[in-house]
């Protein structure tokens, strides 16, 4: 093959990943549409999910069971949710099913946690800042340093960037001293300082053993969860809720869902009574009251809610929501059989990432490779076939790129 096919082949090949990129890319663009769910919370009250449904400016509330609500009727059957406005209404139920309804354990029980894939596929820098858990004063402050945690613990001064060797030996050797196997896989916590009070960090170790790293007047505190070997702990996510009750979420591989409680000094992971969660593709939604938690979990095609009592996270209902068929998936699985990304709505790396829709998307590719056998007769018969079988082969895109990229040879 000549130089100058070579690099003709090279440009109509880059000419074309561009075109599997762009075209698509303004045609999703064009298409967009918001997938629209109601908004859903589990009523004390009715014992029942309670939608909320906006339409530009109209609102519609109903329940799991078709009975439609007046937005006052509404609010009254949320009181959990909806607790300062029924209160300065003078609304505010005394006691819901004889619990007597105090306003402190109102605001210290209330959970709100939000998962989505990129909260696990997220470009870690590897810094993290460890606070003093039992601080001499009322708030959190800034220790002046930050720590690594890989083949090794060490403890970097923010100001001279220089490793502090005494407090990373004192780690490290704690560390080692509890049984943390090194390289760690992944590291957890809330770098936020305005946080009420800090728990530290849960670390995986290279035996899969999951770790709680904090520090306690100045000295590390390493503890291993000593977690059931059935629960393979994929991720974590600290909560450090106001009531204390948990630390934060935990998600194993096979998609379960836990609390990580805190039990006479050990730790104990309560299972949240829901299905299984896909880490890579699903979300999960928490609005929990001391009654009752609302919990969501979206998929591609559905919504499941579910109400879980608070006390024991166990069932008491659920109810399933159909998503409204995206039109940009309608029209890729028509006209494009694989187009490209470099942004997955499940991560926030950068990367390129090839989707393949439908068979049925072929049809189009037949159809214009049947064309180009026929237009622009002064193609000789190897070009005709040529262009026909790339366009076979890439679509849409390979006609534009056969288009721009000439071949005068």
């Amino acid at each position: 093959m000549k130089g100058k096919q070579i690099i003709y082949f090279l440009v109509l090949l880059f000419v074309t990943a561009v075109g599997l990129w762009a075209v698509p890319e303004l045609v999703k663009t064009a298409t967009y549409s918001k997938n629209r769910t109601p908004f859903v919370y589990f009523s004390s009250i009715q014992k029942k999910f309670l939608f909320r449904e906006t339409d530009k400016k109209e609102h519609s509330f109903y329940d799991d069971e078709g009975k439609t609500y007046s937005e006052q009727e509404y609010d009254t059957s949320l009181p959990l949710f909806n607790f300062r406005q029924l209160t300065v209404n003078g609304e505010m139920p005394d006691s819901i099913d004889g619990i007597a309804i105090e306003p402190r354990e109102l605001r210290v029980k209330q959970t709100m946690f939000r998962y989505n894939p990129t909260n696990k596929n997220t470009p870690n820098p590897g810094l993290y800042i460890l606070y003093e858990s039992l601080p001499k004063k009322a708030k959190l402050e800034s220790p002046g340093d930050l720590f690594r945690l890989k083949d090794k613990i060490e403890f970097v001064d923010a100001e001279t960037n220089t490793v502090n060797q005494k407090k990373s030996d004192l780690f490290q050797n704690a560390l080692l001293k509890a049984g943390y196997v090194f390289p760690a896989q992944w590291t957890s916590g809330d770098l936020n300082i305005r946080k009420p009070y800090d728990e530290g960090y849960f670390s995986l170790d290279a035996n899969g053993q999951l770790y709680h790293i904090k520090m306690v007047n100045g000295r590390p505190f390493i503890r291993n969860t000593q977690l059931d070997p059935q629960i393979e702990p994929a991720f974590f996510a600290m909560e450090e809720p106001a009531d204390k009750r948990f630390y934060g979420f935990l998600f194993d591989k096979k998609g379960h869902t836990y609390i990580l409680e805190e039990d006479g000094g050990k730790y104990k992971p309560v299972e949240l009574e829901i299905n299984p969660l896909n880490l890579d593709t699903g979300e999960l939604m928490i609005m929990g009251n001391f009654l009752y938690w609302t919990v969501s979990v979206q998929t591609k095609t559905d919504k499941h809610v579910y109400a879980l009592r608070t006390e024991t996270l166990k069932k008491v209902r659920e109810a399933e929501i159909k998503l409204p068929v995206n039109r940009w998936n309608v029209i890729a699985g028509k006209m494009f059989p694989c187009y490209l990304t470099f942004r997955n709505p499940n991560s926030d790396y950068i990367a390129p990432h090839l989707h393949f829709t439908a068979f049925s998307a072929l049809i189009v590719n037949v159809v214009l490779a049947i064309i180009l056998l026929f237009i622009f007769p002064r193609r000789t018969k190897k070009k005709k076939i040529f262009d026909s079988a790339y366009t076979l082969v890439f679509g849409i895109a390979g006609v534009i790129a056969l288009l721009i990229v000439k071949n005068n040879n």
